[in-house]
């Protein structure tokens, strides 16, 4: 016996059924004045009771999307739609991570009133400098977000409800005082990709979830054995790479007021010096100048390289090179811990077209959506349920479904206790550092007095507005 759905499930099954039509609707398969099915015809197709598909339907009338009949049925509306057209910035590897311009299209289809012009940023979407106005919708990531609230400019986005059927901690990411401000479309951890023809050519075991950064050293030396090959290699630079070994280490940063404490003889510092040891093994490391992640994925695809960190978001460009490759959980020092990267939709508060802006962003979150995000790209979909058909699991590593089994591993940068803002400060000395123009001491030193420095002169012109304010 079918058991009977919870409050949850039944209300779900309406949305679903109700986002469906309304989907139909606009996408012109059932035009104004004509008729939708029969409530019989609609309970059989969503396997619903003719008394809930009923109800579902009060929607779409409250909507003015349909007028119910008595005795006759629901005619759709000719509703006149004045069109629009919506400006989405967003950040360059959008079109990778989303396969933007395919969902841009199926979105033109179903909503033919609203245009959607797109318009790249590559740092921030707002600061004190910049005017955003004309920006409707904007993809804001979890690194993103951290600087704006810090800097208490997550007011420029209007304030969004959140799905409960999104992974509770991608929601998190986003919320300030209980108020959400970006909704969560996509999001990854960190893992370690590596090439299995290069394992089974040197007779290694693969890796596995097990593996300390003292196995991969010891496993790459054998990798690198082979001519014009080494064993691990990532961007040094990139964000969401090098602040794994600090979130690694389990400890964090502490503040006097402005003023950095010390952090010699702590678990960070070791993780700066673990760092640095891997970077500088040229027995496994290659000394190659990469300018951003691409690049270290092209050494990767090209043979040169056995092992990389990688998003699930990257590993879309490893989609159609025929590579033998497959993914395992980052190598721990402590106990297993990974960076978690989340990228969501925000709605500028200043827009002059939020009801369409909001139909940009529910439709991006929507299950329709988040299903063919999960179909043709490997980004991972923020909903927690997610229907997938045997030939997108084919283009997939035999291993993609472990983002799962590590959940509880995956730790924000925001758990470092380290303002955003400052974060190239803190990578020029880290930088420095690696490349032994600074000894340990020369780091620690800079690092306190540099960034204490930032801080104590912000905080200083943010006394200074405030008392103008007050004198104003």
């Amino acid at each position: 016996m079918k058991a009977k759905p919870t409050n949850k499930e039944f209300q779900l099954q309406l949305e679903q059924m109700a986002e469906q039509l309304r989907q139909d609707i606009h996408g012109g398969i059932f035009p104004a004045n004509s008729f939708l099915p029969s409530e019989s015809d609609l309970a059989k197709r969503f396997q619903l009771s003719n008394k809930s598909v009923r109800k579902g339907m009060e929607k779409l009338v409250e909507e003015g999307l349909i007028v119910k009949i008595p005795r006759v049925g629901n005619r759709v509306n000719n509703v006149q739609r004045v069109s629009v057209t919506l400006t989405l910035a967003c950040s360059e590897s959008i079109e990778r991570d989303f396969s933007l311009s395919t969902l841009l299209d199926d979105f033109h289809r179903l909503h033919p009133w609203i245009r959607v012009d797109t318009v790249p940023f590559s740092d921030m979407p707002f600061n004190e400098n910049r005017d955003y106005q004309q920006a409707d919708v904007i993809t804001v990531d979890s690194t993103q977000f951290q600087q704006l609230k810090e800097d208490g400019l997550h007011t420029m986005l209007e304030p969004l409800i959140g799905s409960e059927d999104v992974y509770p901690f991608l929601n998190d990411a986003f919320i300030v005082d209980d108020q959400q401000y970006v909704l969560p479309a996509i999001f990854s951890p960190i893992v370690l990709c590596y090439n299995r023809a290069h394992f089974k050519e040197r007779n290694i075991p693969e890796p596995h979830g097990g593996w300390t950064w003292e196995d991969l050293a010891k496993n790459a030396t054998k990798l690198s054995e082979n001519e014009g090959r080494f064993g691990f290699c990532f961007h040094i630079l990139s964000e969401n790479r090098w602040p794994l070994f600090l979130l690694q280490s389990g400890d964090r940063f502490e503040w006097e007021g402005t003023r950095l404490r010390d952090f010699r003889g702590t678990k960070l510092l070791e993780g700066m010096k673990l760092g640095k040891q891997i970077i500088l093994n040229r027995d496994i490391f290659p000394l190659y100048l990469s300018e951003n992640n691409d690049d270290i994925n092209e050494l990767f695809i090209e043979g040169k390289v056995s092992m990389i960190l990688i998003s699930y978001m990257g590993m879309n460009v490893l989609r159609n090179t025929g590579l033998d490759y497959d993914i395992t959980p980052v190598p721990y020092i402590h106990e297993p811990r990974t960076l978690l990267v989340a990228i969501g939709f925000g709605m500028n508060r200043f827009s002059r077209n939020k009801e369409a802006a909001q139909i940009l962003i529910d439709y991006f979150v929507s299950r329709r959506t988040q299903n063919m995000i999960g179909e043709i790209t490997l980004s991972l979909p923020a909903l927690q349920q997610i229907e997938r058909t045997e030939q997108s699991a084919a283009s997939r590593p035999s291993r993609y479904g472990l983002y799962r089994e590590i959940i509880s591993s995956y730790r924000m940068h925001s758990e470092l206790n380290f303002p955003w803002r400052l974060n190239h400060l803190l990578a020029g000395q880290m930088k420095a550092y690696w490349a032994d123009l600074l000894d340990e001491e020369e780091m620690c030193d800079r690092i306190v007095d540099k960034l204490s420095a930032r801080e104590t002169e912000r905080a200083g012109k943010q006394k200074k507005r405030e008392l103008t304010s007050i004198n104003e």
